[in-house]
């Protein structure tokens, strides 16, 4: 165990997953046996779309946060709770005991899934495990039983294979990747909520009809609509928000023209970003179905990888910034909140994935999703947790002050997480109040209750590309789609 820890620390803490994610890939490329000249080629891609993402994920974080920080203070936001960012909660939910068998655990167990048929994901994105090492980690905190920690844990890594495979045909039809899923646990959970909403406004007359597609802005503006110009707006919008007050000076007017073109750089690079990272993950997606296939004749296997591989979409894009200012209006507006969104404003592109796909894309859909319901469940969930958020930071050894709470707006993206927690807590001996475990029971039934309204939603809206027929090769699904389109 002291060995694996040592492994585990020096990946997560020196390495980094530019580093582990291409060697896990590697290594599962070879049981699957495909080439390893081709598995190199592939790893060293995967490697490159990965740095290529982190760093323009960089560029955007580096130029947004001093934004917000500048609305925040320039609006008096009284907010108590700091949002530390999911850097930190990632690697405090890793750091307590045990948290490492995590990959082994919620690895095997995928295996062992899709060997019984029950998923059709395989999820390789090892460095997000750290959502599930999050629920076990604040079950660990609050209740000190590693057999039910490692339950909840399972349980919710159970909702996001199932989830991945249920999405499957939007990321094949909609994002044009057949053959990949994207089981996140910040993201993946939010699909049913994002089905059941657009489902909605399927069936309200005036809103059913209006439509604000990146598509159809392109073709309507011409240059206005390319993606570099979209950014650049929207980046000048929040630099406005946050720098720009009378009389007006030259450093102001710089600041929001670098975060126009820090938007605008965003959205052009993104997608070459992606488009190296697919590069390489689809010769070990075809070289593990065809594995698969070989021994179970008729089955098909998605490649499970990290939701980044989507936020490269204008919409998404074009929704987290125009809700950058908006979310902190919401925070200070909401009854109830008492989180300052600050650190993970600049990370909204995973949490409103499944806000704007259920639509293909509609702007303003997606914005009605967020305002109404992602946003504000999302502050509420990250405040309620904060105590035991602030409890797991301590037990890593974070120097958090006796009375100061820090939370991530990232626990909030968790939705799911939050009623497994509290029945969690309450299995464990942990003083849950009877109204929060009431809510959290009305909270599963309303979710399980979505799923079920929506289950025939994303196959029947979406291409059934995503949803290939087994033994379908994926690149040739990927042609199909995009002959459709």
């Amino acid at each position: 165990m002291q060995v694996l820890d040592a492994i585990v620390n020096w990946v997560l803490n020196v390495a980094g997953v530019t580093v582990m994610f291409p060697f896990m890939v590697f290594m599962i490329g070879l049981v699957f046996r495909a080439r390893p000249a081709q598995l190199f080629r592939s790893a060293l891609m995967i490697a490159s779309g990965i740095t290529g993402l982190l760093m323009v994920l960089s560029l955007l974080i580096g130029s947004l946060a001093p934004a917000t920080q500048a609305m925040a203070d320039r609006f008096h936001l009284q907010l108590t709770i700091s949002d530390v960012g999911w850097p930190t909660l990632a690697a405090i939910s890793f750091g307590t005991t045990y948290a490492f068998t995590l990959f082994v655990v919620i690895f095997a167990l995928n295996v062992v899934l899709i060997l019984l048929n029950w998923v059709r994901t395989l999820d390789i994105d090892l460095w997000n495990y750290w959502s599930f090492a999050f629920v076990f980690s604040m079950t660990w905190v609050v209740t000190r039983s590693f057999p039910l920690a490692l339950l909840a844990a399972m349980v919710y890594a159970v909702f996001c294979f199932k989830l991945a495979d249920w999405t499957a045909p939007v990321v094949a039809d909609y994002f044009k990747m057949p053959g990949i899923t994207t089981p996140h646990g910040d993201s993946v959970v939010w699909s049913p909520i994002g089905m059941a909403l657009d489902a909605l406004w399927d069936r309200i007359p005036g809103i059913r009809d209006i439509r604000w597609e990146a598509g159809a802005l392109h073709q309507r503006l011409g240059v206005l609509g390319e993606p570099a110009v979209v950014g650049f707006l929207i980046g000048l919008l929040v630099g406005a928000f946050g720098y720009l007050r009378l009389p007006l000076t030259g450093e102001a007017v710089a600041e929001t023209l670098k975060l126009g073109i820090a938007a605008a750089a965003y959205l052009v690079l993104m997608p070459r970003m992606i488009s190296l990272l697919m590069d390489g993950l689809l010769p070990i997606a075809e070289a593990a179905r065809t594995f698969v296939m070989s021994r179970f004749p008729g089955r098909a296997v998605y490649i499970g990888v990290d939701a980044a591989v989507l936020v490269g979409d204008t919409a998404i894009v074009a929704t987290a910034l125009l809700m950058t200012p908006i979310t902190l209006l919401i925070a200070a507006l909401l009854p109830g909140n008492r989180v300052l969104p600050f650190a993970d404003l600049s990370v909204l592109v995973f949490l409103l994935i499944w806000a704007v796909a259920p639509s293909r894309g509609n702007v303003f859909r997606s914005l009605l999703n967020a305002i109404l319901v992602v946003v504000p469940v999302m502050l509420l969930m990250a405040t309620d947790l904060a105590p035991q958020v602030t409890a797991v930071a301590r037990e890593v050894g974070a120097d958090v002050p006796p009375d100061t709470l820090v939370t991530a707006m990232a626990a909030g993206f968790k939705v799911l997480a939050w009623p497994i927690l509290m029945f969690a807590w309450a299995l464990g001996g942990s003083p849950v109040p009877p109204s929060k475990l009431f809510l959290a029971a009305v909270v599963l039934a309303a979710y399980l209750g979505l799923i079920w309204l929506v289950r025939h939603r994303p196959s029947q809206r979406f291409a059934v590309t995503g949803a290939q027929a087994p033994g379908q090769p994926a690149q040739a699904a990927g042609r199909g789609a995009a002959a459709r389109r």
